[in-house]
């Protein structure tokens, strides 16, 4: 095994500015899957498939395709039982919420990933430690 850092993308470099032909001309392939949409199974059930037409144009732009259409279908069914359950009045069970969120997640729909165009924090160009060692 060689020491240091793994090498990046050439796509990571190119964003970051430091992407050298002459140097990352044989480094890492980065493999570009056909963004194929996800298929609608046929098991789902009319609220299931409500959700799954409000939910596909933001699943897609997040970058899920065909091979995630079985994550997507779990996605919506638990979506439309969580909806039912608020529906009645009843809270839904945790466990599904808990899920929900996890899924979300993995779907790139919500989480951190998401979040991170934010400006929440400091920039890139601000230094977070630009304070220390001084009194305020």
């Amino acid at each position: 095994m060689k020491r240091g850092p793994k090498p990046q993308l050439p796509a990571t470099k190119a964003k970051r500015g430091t992407l050298r032909p002459d140097r990352d001309g044989s480094g890492p392939v980065q493999l570009i899957a056909a963004g194929d949409p996800p298929i609608v199974p046929s098991y789902l059930s009319p609220a299931a498939q409500e959700i799954w037409l409000e939910e596909i144009s933001r699943v897609m732009l997040a970058g899920v395709t065909e091979r995630d259409s079985s994550l997507f279908a779990t996605y919506c069914s638990t979506e439309a039982l969580v909806r039912a359950a608020f529906i009645a009045g009843e809270p839904p069970p945790a466990a599904y919420l808990t899920e929900l969120r996890r899924m979300r997640e993995l779907l790139g729909i919500a989480g951190p990933r998401v979040r991170q165009g934010a400006k929440n924090g400091p920039t890139q160009t601000e230094n977070p430690f630009a304070r220390n060692g001084r009194k305020v």
